[in-house]
């Protein structure tokens, strides 16, 4: 991983709620385990730090195990253990250097016997008398605790390759599943294609006999809007700019079938047109509104395309007069194409939503665009 990576995972670390179970059960199995062994109560500070230890582990010791300079999620093994030993070796080294600081000498050291508090205070008889004076040692860590750190140095190793690899494995799981929507999406979003086309043509049918003058230039429409499909492609990524030359084909079709039927207004601000979206969002929700709507109303009806950015979020809004839609055409395959798409990419559940607001229907769609 590169370091933005290894310290996002760093941090992801210390708020798993596994992290802190871990470090809490193994506080009271170590404490408990005092208390039966009838070991002194330990105080706060030695309550706390059997804990402290297990947390430590688990957040740092992956950590120079994942650092590569690169994506991949894990050094090699040879690295890895080159990279871990002094880091460890350190982290080794502040834990015994803060025992050491924190806990004074070891038991066993300090007055001897027959020492009462006041020859201590004084230096006891043995003041001045070379060999027996008050050692100082130049690193405040008695050889006790080294044993401690030998074992805090091999385990951390161990621990940090382990919680590495395990790590490893699950930014793998989830890169293959994230590919496997990708493909499903893209698999989705080429279903649309002939589906535009194929609603497209038999739209065409009935104006060839009423009216080929208009059928010639309709099919000069088609073959602009096969093009703009084509340029879609499986692309998962498109300017918004596309979509809309996308939709103005798809209607200049309609106009021509529907006639004065068709009443429609626009409120979508070129502004947005550099924002990149996922291909085939919009159309689908016109050519609904269109299908299940408009041309079903005797009379015709009306379209509004609102398109607008709230926030981190673009807002495009469909809303066409005529029939209600029954549950079946409200889920038709643009829909429940779209619908399916929309989650495969990551949208939250509500991204689409389809309702009835007095003689309109409404289709609203909200998608995260990058800032």
């Amino acid at each position: 991983m590169r370091a933005s990576a290894v310290l996002q995972a760093t941090w992801q670390r210390t708020r798993r709620p596994r992290t802190w179970g871990a470090a809490l059960l193994f506080g009271l199995v170590w404490n408990g385990t005092r208390l039966l062994m009838g070991l002194p109560e330990p105080g706060f500070i030695e309550l706390l730090t059997p804990s402290l230890w297990v947390t430590l582990f688990l957040v740092l010791a992956p950590l120079p195990w994942q650092w590569t300079g690169e994506d991949a999620p894990m050094a090699s093994p040879l690295r890895g253990a080159a990279q871990a030993l002094p880091w460890m070796a350190a982290l080794t080294l502040a834990v015994l250097l803060l025992l050491g600081a924190a806990g004074g000498p070891p038991p066993g050291r300090g007055m001897g016997p027959g020492m009462g508090p006041g020859m201590a205070e004084r230096g006891g008889p043995h003041r001045g008398m070379g060999l027996h004076r008050e050692e100082t040692r130049l690193i405040p860590i008695h050889p006790r605790l080294w044993i401690l750190g030998v074992a805090h140095l091999s385990f951390g190793l161990l621990l940090g390759w382990i919680l590495a690899d395990r790590e490893r494995a699950e930014l793998q799981e989830v890169a293959a599943r994230r590919a496997a929507d990708l493909a499903q999406a893209r698999v989705l979003q080429g279903q649309m294609n002939p589906h535009v086309l194929f609603n497209a043509i038999s739209g065409l049918t009935e104006l060839v006999r009423e009216n080929p003058v208009a059928a010639e230039a309709a099919l000069v429409n088609l073959a602009d809007l096969l093009r703009a499909l084509l340029a879609q492609g499986s692309r998962l990524k498109a300017p918004l700019g596309e979509e809309r030359r996308l939709v103005e084909l798809h209607l200049a079709l309609e106009r021509l079938r529907l006639g004065p039927r068709l009443r429609e207004s626009w409120d979508w601000p070129l502004s947005l047109d550099g924002l990149e979206i996922p291909p085939l969002m919009i159309q689908p929700l016109v050519e609904n509104a269109l299908k299940h709507g408009v041309s079903l109303a005797v009379g015709g009806g009306e379209l509004r395309v609102q398109v607008s950015r709230e926030g981190a979020d673009l807002c495009v809004r469909v809303a066409n007069t005529g029939p209600a839609p029954t549950k079946i055409e409200g889920q038709g395959l643009g829909l429940s194409n779209l619908r399916e798409r929309l989650s495969l990419l990551g949208a939250p559940p509500g991204a689409l939503d389809l309702r009835r607001e007095g003689d309109w229907t409404v289709a609203e769609l909200r998608l995260a665009v990058p800032a």
